[in-house]
């Protein structure tokens, strides 16, 4: 995979408007997602910022062809958990593209802290977001117990040490019958504070 894959496709977003734009999609199209546009958004994703260049993140690209192995994985945490397993099955289909994100901290390296290697993933997680926002597609990244669970990290072959799995992003077409709740205003003054010279 080339990191200059550039797709025929929309112009690009202006990044103030772009990130107003992206919101989470909960209900998709059942339409796959070109596989240029996926790449390119991963291309996107590896240029986040991390401590020593350690590359942490992993991405494992689940395609609608593969999707039963997810639902077997979600099903299987669903029963160790006590879970409804028919809801597990179905969160699994919910979009057309499952990317699974993991995080391998470089625990070789003596000058590296774990957490910073969460913190690099996170910022991955979230060019791939933006770039797919601007390729006009919609994701949902999904946490929680089925999500990171070790059935998920044991289909992606995830063993390293310190190794996990972030979550799962569904990416897909958002379905324009159930739209996606306007962003609530900004307000920065609850969460922001300048610390000046007086």
């Amino acid at each position: 995979m080339n990191a200059s894959v550039n797709p025929a496709g929309p112009a690009p977003t202006p990044f103030g408007e772009l990130a107003q734009r992206r919101r989470s999609v909960y209900a998709y199209v059942d339409e796959p997602v070109p596989r240029p546009v996926i790449e390119r958004a991963l291309a996107h994703a590896v240029l986040a910022p991390n401590h020593h260049r350690t590359a942490p993140w992993r991405f494992f690209v689940i395609t609608r062809e593969a999707r039963h192995r997810l639902v077997g994985a979600y099903e299987a945490a669903a029963l160790r958990t006590q879970r409804d397993v028919a809801r597990a099955a179905q969160r699994a289909k919910d979009a057309p593209v499952n990317v699974v994100v993991a995080c391998v901290p470089a625990l070789d390296n003596p000058r590296v802290v774990p957490g910073e290697e969460d913190f690099a993933t996170a910022a991955a997680v979230q060019n791939f977001l933006l770039s797919l926002a601007d390729a006009g597609v919609g994701s949902l990244l999904t946490t929680g117990a089925l999500a990171e669970s070790p059935e998920v990290a044991a289909l992606v072959g995830l063993d390293a040490p310190g190794a996990h799995v972030v979550g799962v992003i569904n990416v897909g077409y958002a379905n324009p019958e159930r739209p996606v709740p306007r962003r609530p205003d900004p307000q920065l003054d609850r969460v922001v504070r300048w610390i000046d010279a007086n």
